[in-house]
């Protein structure tokens, strides 16, 4: 059967339903830290009309007088006196409209834990400039004590008051913000049902429609903006369970909405939004068309696990080639997947290690031979001798005193290599002569210490005595010889240059 390289196999199979729906979520607001911040800078100052519109459902109470606090369901503008336009839940648990300093409140309670449709309307030409009402039915109405002059500090907030406090406990749906004074009539007719397309005067629009109720909408933290392009962002929102997050909302009239799709699928399934679900359920999907209208598709998702039939652990040095012959270069999970037909795939999985390798390579300057991985470990071989090792050669440097063939063996913990071979011939005509012009060793005679210098640095030592038995070797510029511990006699020194070999006689008294 045919492999393929994959993070997890998908066998997808989509299946037409019949069966017609329609969503309609809101958010849950938890009464600590949960607002939505618009970029809608609202309208400043009091002589134009406005009027604000929202479905809220809560039991908490906002009464002082019993123990509770304000509930903002929506504000804006600065905090200074008459400067912001709060619409609130405050005295009785009744709505309220302040504009700091003084308010007008309702006496209708609506925190009995139904869906109620709440309005404030501001009309500045009007004998009662505020209207409140409450499933469309006028509450209230009447002036303020404070000049309204609402300033432009801060954008169109839904639940929270603009200097962070007075949060919303319970679920807002469907607010909506007009730049005119809403009748009754208009009110009570439209208050059921969301806008497909936006009405002249709409200047915001959140539907909340955007999240699927009760489950994981984390990847979800935008409220569009139906009317514009003054969308808002989540804020605080923990976007789970059933508090705090996208749930169910009023049972309003919607527009278009779509046939239920069924899916049956190997590991996870992304929806179009791009949610991906990895359990078993229904979940509802929001597309938007221009006009604003939400069509939604609920995916009644099957999620079955792949079989897993080996799993292995791979170290290797610089790459692993998997059973189908893809490379992998770099540390992690995968899988080689053996497709089935109509059923979840079966898995070879391999967690795979890529240790650092090491670099091959080596460069010849005169006689010099030099490793290019300056921090592996080196050991220098004799190519014409089997790859013989070198004793004392395992620096990334390396001069040959004898014409030969040379190699570097490099490793790196569990990772070696060796370079390719590479000739040095050693030529010593006409040079011993220059060679010891340039070459001091001193004192000579001597019974201690001898120096021994050269312009060039000198690449290794050889001592021995007059029967040709070596006495002393070292490599790498060592400058001194202690020849205190030796036998009085004449000894031969034969230095390397640059590859380059000449001998000097030295006497110990």
């Amino acid at each position: 059967m045919k492999k393929q390289l994959v993070n997890l196999g998908i066998v997808l199979a989509l299946f037409a339903g019949t069966n017609s729906f329609s969503q309609n979520t809101s958010l849950n607001f938890d009464g600590v830290n949960d607002y939505v911040q618009t970029t809608y800078s609202g309208i400043s100052g009091g002589t134009s009309a406005r009027s604000i519109e929202a479905w809220i459902k809560t039991t908490n109470n906002f009464n002082p007088s019993t123990g509770g606090s304000q509930g903002v369901i929506a504000d804006y503008g600065s905090f200074v006196t008459g400067g912001r336009f709060t619409f609130c839940v405050l005295w009785s648990n009744a709505i309220r409209i302040e504009v700091g300093g003084n308010g007008l409140s309702g006496l209708i309670a609506v925190n009995d834990g139904n869906w109620h449709h709440v309005a404030v309307v501001y009309n500045p030409s009007a004998t009662n400039k505020y209207s409140l009402y409450v499933d469309s039915v006028l509450d209230v109405s009447g002036n303020l004590t404070v000049a309204t002059n609402t300033g432009s500090a801060t954008n169109f907030r839904i639940g929270q008051r603009i200097d962070n406090v007075n949060n919303f406990m319970g679920s807002i749906d469907e607010v909506r913000f007009y730049n005119y004074a809403r009748t009754p009539v208009q009110i009570a007719s439209e208050r059921k049902s969301e806008y497909c397309s936006s009405p002249s005067g709409l200047m915001a629009y959140y539907k909340f429609n955007e999240g699927n109720a009760g489950i994981s909408n984390t990847g979800v933290t935008t409220a569009i903006d139906f009317a514009g392009s003054n969308n808002g962002t989540l804020t605080g929102f923990s976007l789970s369970g059933s508090t705090s997050n996208y749930v169910s909302g009023n049972a309003l009239t919607q527009g278009a909405s779509l046939s239920s799709v069924g899916v049956s699928t190997c590991g996870s399934y992304t929806l179009p939004s791009g949610l991906v679900v990895s359990t078993s359920g229904v979940y509802n999907d929001t597309l938007t068309s221009a006009a604003g209208c939400d069509s939604i598709i609920s995916y009644a998702v099957t999620i079955s696990s792949a079989h897993i039939s080996s799993a292995s652990t791979v170290s290797i040095c610089d790459s692993f080639v998997m059973p189908n012959g893809t490379i992998i270069t770099s540390s992690g999970m995968y899988y080689d997947t053996i497709s089935n037909t109509g059923t979840c795939d079966t898995l070879d999985s391999y967690n795979v290690t890529i240790l650092p390798g090491v670099n091959p390579v080596v460069t010849k300057s005169g006689n010099k031979l030099t490793s290019a991985d300056t921090w592996a470990n080196h050991q220098w071989v004799d190519c014409g001798n089997g790859y013989s090792i070198i004793a004392g050669a395992n620096l990334k440097d390396y001069t040959p005193n004898i014409s030969g063939s040379y190699a570097c063996i490099i490793s790196r913990g569990t990772c070696s290599d060796t370079s390719a071979c590479t000739s040095v011939t050693i030529s010593t005509i006409g040079i011993e002569e220059e060679l010891k012009n340039k070459f001091s060793m001193f004192p000579n005679p001597t019974n201690g210490v001898v120096v021994l210098t050269h312009p060039a640095g000198i690449d290794f030592v050889q001592v021995r005595d007059v029967t040709g038995k070596e006495v002393a070797s070292f490599s790498q510029n060592k400058n001194e010889i202690d020849f205190s511990q030796f036998p009085t006699g004449v000894y031969f020194v034969q230095v390397s240059v640059n590859g380059y070999l000449f001998t000097e006689k030295l006497v110990k008294q």
